[in-house]
């Protein structure tokens, strides 16, 4: 009785993927810190003007 062969996971059929994964990354990591920093921002913003009230 003859099977079907095994599939192998090389790194040319994984190469794709990494390469999605890491330009996904790239794009928004950047998007995501000034998100984030625009938060902080805005609560430190808040915070020094009820300070002063």
């Amino acid at each position: 009785m003859e099977g079907v062969e095994a599939f192998k996971v090389t790194a040319d059929t994984v190469k794709p993927v990494t390469d999605a994964i890491n330009s996904g990354l790239n794009t928004l990591i950047p998007i995501g810190i000034g998100i984030m920093g625009t938060f902080i921002g805005i609560s430190l913003i808040k915070r020094v003007i009820y300070t002063f009230l």
